[in-house]
């Protein structure tokens, strides 16, 4: 059975790190959701054809995935890259729907010192990409606080200062503070493209701004090689 990923390896790395990383706990104002105002940028290629085949969907999944270079201090290569299935991140709910009609997925993992990032690719014959943001929209429009399946952490959504990415039909970011023993953040955001979602996750040092920034970097390197494959 498939899981989410990000809690359980977000907790077990950077939870450890707590007290001396995020000194006492802030308070977080509750999420409030509106497009961030961004100027229009150029718009990008038409998504390809719906694949055909399962074979299509792998190629393609794996065409998708960025390279980052140089890309963080405390990041020199990718640390783990994975074939297995994940569900897409779910505030609130079991799953999204359409997410158990997945065909082919692939996952890279970056993680230094204090640093974790994740980019996590999934493609589908049967349902179109954005399909996945509009449930995950509706599930953020009324989830605030949720328990983790660990049964010890509590995670809220929370709005940061400054908008993530820049906004679209196609796009949904936000971040969460996940509470056990100690406080960490995590900062998502969600793409669609045709038949492709992709999935980025940052983490820095237990700090929301941190983790925000490093969202905001992520997805610039990851949009362009997602576009392309997609």
């Amino acid at each position: 059975m498939s899981h989410r990923r990000t809690p359980a390896l977000l907790l077990s790395m950077l939870v450890a790190l707590g007290a001396a990383a995020c000194g006492p706990a802030e308070e977080v104002p509750p999420a409030r959701w509106s497009a961030p105002v961004s100027a229009a940028p150029t718009p990008p290629p038409p998504p390809r054809p719906t694949p055909t085949s399962t074979a299509e969907v792998r190629g393609q999944v794996k065409a998708a995935l960025v390279e980052l270079t140089d890309f963080h201090p405390a990041i020199t290569d990718v640390t783990s890259e994975t074939t297995e299935g994940f569900k897409l991140a779910h505030p609130c709910r079991d799953s999204l729907p359409s997410d158990r009609k997945r065909t082919a997925y692939r996952e890279r993992q970056w993680k230094g010192e204090q640093v974790w990032i994740r980019q996590y690719v999934v493609g589908y014959l049967t349902v179109p990409g954005r399909k996945l943001t509009g449930e995950l929209r509706s599930a953020l429009a009324k989830c605030r606080t949720y328990q983790e399946p660990d049964g010890v952490t509590t995670t809220t959504v929370v709005r940061p200062k400054a908008p993530l990415v820049p906004a679209d039909a196609d796009t949904v970011s936000w971040c969460e503070r996940l509470v056990n023993d100690d406080t960490s953040y995590l900062c998502t955001a969600l793409v669609s493209r045709g038949s492709y979602v992709m999935e980025l996750n940052a983490a820095e040092a237990g700090d929301l701004e941190k983790c925000a920034k490093l969202l905001t970097r992520l997805h610039r390197e990851a949009i362009g090689p997602f576009r392309d494959a997609t």
